[in-house]
């Protein structure tokens, strides 16, 4: 029987084949894994133990400085809500780095077919937050989802 992290290594083998969208798999160590999609999103996975699990990374940019108490205080609003959001959570790398997007899937019954669900969603959560975060958009500011709107968004 394969252990967890067998399986999460197989599935990721498979991940790229079974996604139209997913234009690269790397494995950047033993038990981390970077997907780039079409629309050049990257997203990371990094195994964790106790409990088994695998948390996803995006980096959603670094917000204006006249957005910055904006955006902070809307992410910080957003992790308050775990439980409407799935578990997806915020995060800043540093002071004056990027905000990070994060969501720990665990593994213990994961299938292919889940895990193209979690990354799918993943991924649109992601392309929605960079947009807020950064500013930059090809679309007037009314088709923009507002912070309230974007509370809500969960994996």
């Amino acid at each position: 029987m394969a252990s967890h992290l067998e399986r999460m290594q197989i599935m990721m083998e498979e991940i790229g084949p079974s996604m139209p969208e997913i234009e690269a798999v790397i494995q950047s160590e033993e038990k981390n894994w970077a997907i780039q999609f079409d629309d050049q999103s990257i997203i990371t996975l990094e195994w964790a133990e106790k409990p088994e699990r695998v948390v996803l990374t995006s980096m959603l940019g670094v917000p204006s400085e006249s957005m910055q108490l904006s955006v902070y205080e809307t992410l910080l609003c957003y992790n308050l809500l775990w439980k409407d959001t799935g578990g997806v959570k915020m995060a800043l790398s540093g002071p004056g780095g990027e905000l990070v997007l994060l969501y720990e899937l665990f593994v213990s019954d994961l299938s292919l077919n889940e895990l193209q669900t979690v990354l799918s969603n993943f991924v649109s959560i992601a392309q929605v937050w960079c947009v807020y975060v950064t500013g930059e958009n090809d679309q007037p500011a009314a088709n923009l989802p507002g912070p309230m709107d974007m509370l809500h968004m969960g994996a």
